[in-house]
């Protein structure tokens, strides 16, 4: 498999205190789940390979480039689905979705589309600000969607949903999978995850302390 981002030296610090700690890694194209307790740096690594954090030290490459928060075409090749929902609180879910992908140049249908993979068709005319948080966690990784991105990022996508709500989103991702895309799914639910991914990476105290493929290694969490 092609190695889609690589990840060296990598350090984040906030004041005094080190979110990531000399955080090494290669992580292939497919999908990855990203384990590890509450304040291991999981949010922390998807916001730098999102670009919206720039770290203290090191580098990262995407697909061959190097990261940073000035490459707008690199990062636009990146969906990322963060504990905000990224929406417009007074816009409808439809709305929502229609701007973003006048933004990045989809497909007309594309909204409509997500909409009906993530089971939100219902609230479809609902301002975003109006959802329940499953709903608004579900409507966030439509969003992150949308576009069909190479690089997919999202953080705890399973929080505050039921089974059927949750089978829509790992839905949603298997049919976005396809050769060259990465996806890294950060979440306390490794089982949901485990089910349709390929490799796993597990953080503590800000780093990583382990990593490899269900395949070769019998990857366990």
């Amino acid at each position: 498999m092609t190695c889609a981002i690589e990840i060296d030296g990598l350090q984040v610090a906030f004041g005094r205190t080190l979110a990531l700690r000399h955080l090494d890694a290669r992580i292939h194209e497919g999908i990855a789940g990203l384990f590890g307790p509450n304040g291991s740096g999981k949010s922390t690594l998807l916001r730098v390979l999102a670009g919206l954090l720039r770290p203290s030290a090191g580098t990262v490459r995407l697909f061959g480039r190097p990261l940073t928060m000035k490459d707008e075409e690199l990062r636009g090749r990146i969906g990322y689905a963060g504990h905000r929902s990224g929406l417009y609180g007074r816009l409808t879910v439809m709305e929502n979705l229609e701007l973003f992908a006048r933004l990045h140049g989809t497909r007309p249908d594309r909204p409509a589309r997500m909409l009906d993979e993530l089971g939100l068709s219902d609230r479809r005319n609902t301002p975003a600000g109006e959802l329940s948080a499953g709903y608004r966690r579900r409507a966030a990784v439509a969003r992150a969607l949308l576009h069909d991105p190479d690089l997919l990022l999202l953080d705890e996508p399973y929080a505050n949903l039921d089974d059927e709500a949750s089978d829509a989103v790992s839905g949603a991702v298997i049919a976005w999978r396809q050769p060259g895309r990465v996806a890294i799914v950060a979440t306390h639910g490794a089982k949901k995850v485990k089910a349709y991914a390929d490799a796993g990476l597990i953080l503590k105290n800000g780093e990583l302390i382990r990593q490899g493929t269900y395949e070769t290694t019998g990857f366990t969490v």
